[in-house]
């Protein structure tokens, strides 16, 4: 009984000492203890560098998410109006469609080089061309696609003559689109006239008014081309093709 009492005690304290009975299995706090990861020093190198470049990696991501998140805290009480962002702007389109009405006058003339070239404003013209489209309806022909037809094709040729005449440099086609628009005007008030009095049964007199409005559409791009693009010594040479497509649109209005 001594012996066997002696041998379980040397037993429990082998058991102590190792972990575990001799044979048997770990206990499982020492288990855990035993698998859990070593910490890194404070004082590792390869730590420190690890760290910084775990640090470096998430401010690089921050700053790339960073403008997508900012796009959806927009300052809306300070964002310009609407029509400012389309580019309608009512000044310049009163500003522009004055000077067609007066080209003699000064209003033509207090118009800058700069505005006139750099502002191609297309509402106006877009506007002009759907008014005189919608005026030949009104006198029962539907010609939408002759108005559009002929806008682009003149602007397009009238785009290539100016750059090969005009010795300052490129004309963009934007601003011929402008001017050539803008000067539409006239047309559209003898279309209006044509809704109430049939223009071609006036006879003499239906056709002085067809060649006046062509003279006034044509002197009216003329001088706009002029101010804009400084070619008042080409400014004949402008004015021929300018009155053949103002022709177009007038003949397709009286008749």
């Amino acid at each position: 009984n001594a012996m066997s009492g002696g041998g379980s005690s040397m037993s429990g304290s082998m058991s102590g000492a190792m972990g575990g009975p001799i044979g048997g299995p770990i206990p499982q706090q020492q288990q855990q203890q035993q698998t859990k990861p070593q910490q890194p020093n404070v004082f590792d190198p390869n730590a420190m560098l690890a760290k910084a470049a775990m640090s470096a990696a998430s401010n690089a991501v921050k700053d790339s998410i960073g403008p997508a998140n900012q796009s959806y805290f927009e300052d809306y009480e300070n964002e310009p109006p609407l029509l400012e962002e389309l580019g309608v702007n009512f000044p310049h389109i009163y500003s522009k469609s004055r000077a067609v009405l007066f080209p003699i006058g000064k209003h033509a003339k207090s118009l800058e080089s700069g505005f006139i070239e750099n502002d191609a404003d297309l509402a106006g013209p877009l506007a002009f061309a759907l008014g005189l489209g919608g005026e030949l309806l009104l006198s029962g022909k539907l010609h939408f696609g002759y108005v559009y037809g002929f806008g682009m094709s003149g602007c397009a040729a009238m785009t290539l003559l100016l750059n090969l005449l005009n010795p300052n440099g490129a004309v963009s086609m934007w601003t011929v689109i402008s001017i050539l628009g803008y000067a539409l005007l006239p047309v559209n008030l003898l279309a209006g006239i044509n809704v109430l009095i049939r223009v071609h049964k006036l006879g003499v007199w239906g056709m002085v008014l067809a060649m006046l409005v062509i003279c006034w559409c044509t002197l009216a791009s003329t001088r706009l081309f002029e101010r804009g693009c400084n070619m008042r010594a080409q400014r004949f040479l402008v004015a021929y093709p300018a009155a053949l497509l103002y022709s177009a649109f007038v003949i397709l209005t009286i008749f």
